[in-house]
């Protein structure tokens, strides 16, 4: 049973007249454009399900290095797609962005890939070539100033991290600007 209707096609905005029909009509039946969009549309299941696989791949890859990515533990998506979205980290500070990520997940422990994880997702340009080296040293220098506490463990995963205080920003702001204009003189 086949029956026309009239729309507005949203991507030309013009009148455009279709034909409803079954959902038993086959491919072989439908005209030239339904079937190259039904065509583009498996195309795309089928690109999205091989970009799956390899995204399912890198998740195996780095779980085996001791970086958790899961929807369901530590990461929350949100904050992944936040930081991959708006990329905060993209001019700031690599103490910057580690007291941000901490302070996002707080109450939740964060090893030092992690962490390095978060910011590399939030567009932060690491100078070095040992990225986890540089993440180490900055949580452990947060934890001597009272930033975080430490979980110490062994193992892949490391030493853990989890934000301990709120600094007062404007205190904060005052002492960084205060060390800035004493490193000019």
């Amino acid at each position: 049973m086949n029956t026309q209707k009239a729309g507005i096609n949203s991507l030309t905005c013009t009148i455009q007249y279709s034909t409803l029909c079954d959902v038993s009509r086959t491919l072989a039946e439908m005209d030239a454009t339904s079937k190259k969009l039904i065509e583009k549309l498996r195309d795309l299941q089928m690109t999205i399900a091989a970009y799956e696989r390899q995204a399912n791949a890198i998740r195996e890859a780095l779980e085996s290095i001791g970086m958790k990515v899961e929807d369901t533990g530590e990461f929350d998506p949100p904050h992944d797609v936040f930081y991959a979205n708006d990329q905060p980290f993209r001019h700031t500070s690599l103490v910057t962005a580690c007291k941000r990520i901490l302070n996002d997940f707080r109450g939740q422990y964060l090893s030092k890939s992690q962490v390095e994880y978060l910011a590399a997702m939030g567009a932060y340009s690491f100078s070095t070539e040992d990225t986890t080296n540089s993440v180490d040293v900055t949580l452990r220098r947060l934890a001597e100033k009272g930033y975080c506490e430490v979980q110490r463990s062994r193992g892949p995963t490391g030493n853990k991290y989890r934000w301990l205080k709120d600094v007062d920003e404007e205190r904060e702001r005052s002492r960084d600007a205060a060390a800035t204009n004493d490193k000019r003189k």
